[in-house]
């Protein structure tokens, strides 16, 4: 068979068990988010939409950021899951995947995008400019310096119910030992996440 379909069925296979077994646990926190003003992902109005977030494995001492972005159909149109050996705090790994977000952005040439994560506390520094976790400062001005290369780039906070592909993504890159990357073909297991984050049960038209 092909290395890389095997590759790919090995890993869709993983994230299936991995998914299964921890669905006992993230079912209070489902029912919790559930419960948010925004309970699922909403589609843009003439913008790329970015989602990222962070994922931390203290045990793997590993960290794991996934971006996922989508046009105005709600359709994926690119996604990415950086993966890298080392010990790192929550908020500068969120920042660190807004910065990867930009660089995705910029070098796929699109001018008009919005940048959506879970991290509150990130998006408010970027926004208002008053940055209060120095340990982030320098990742801070990088975003704002990219920032001015695109005609519109807003930054926006998502509860984490909204944000869940991105989540999903960035937890099971954690456990990779490289990147990965798809453009204009993307795994079923993917694919599956984002309807879910739409709340569509069955598959829309590209």
């Amino acid at each position: 068979m092909n290395a890389k379909l095997i590759v790919d069925k090995a890993q869709q296979e993983w994230f299936e068990y991995e998914n299964e077994t921890e669905a006992g646990a993230r079912t209070n926190d489902i029912s919790k988010m559930g419960r948010q003003q925004q309970c699922r992902w909403e589609p843009p109005k003439g913008v790329i939409k970015i989602n990222t977030d962070a994922a931390i494995s203290a045990r793997m001492v590993r960290i794991g950021l996934g971006i996922i972005a989508r046009n105005w159909r709600g359709k994926i149109v690119k996604a990415k899951g950086i993966s890298e050996c080392k010990r790192e705090e929550a908020g500068k790994e969120e920042a660190l995947a807004i910065r990867s977000a930009l660089v995705m952005a910029k070098d796929a040439g699109w001018t008009n995008i919005e940048v959506q994560t879970d991290c509150k506390g990130v998006v408010d520094q970027i926004n208002t400019g008053n940055v209060q976790d120095s340990s982030i400062k320098t990742i801070l001005e990088d975003i704002g310096d990219l920032r001015q290369d695109f005609d519109c780039c807003k930054f926006s906070f998502v509860p984490r119910a909204g944000n869940g592909c991105s989540h999903s993504l960035a937890q099971f890159t954690v456990k990779l030992i490289r990147n990965v990357e798809w453009e204009n073909s993307f795994p079923m297991w993917l694919i599956d996440l984002v309807r879910k984050d739409m709340g569509v049960v069955t598959p829309f038209c590209n």
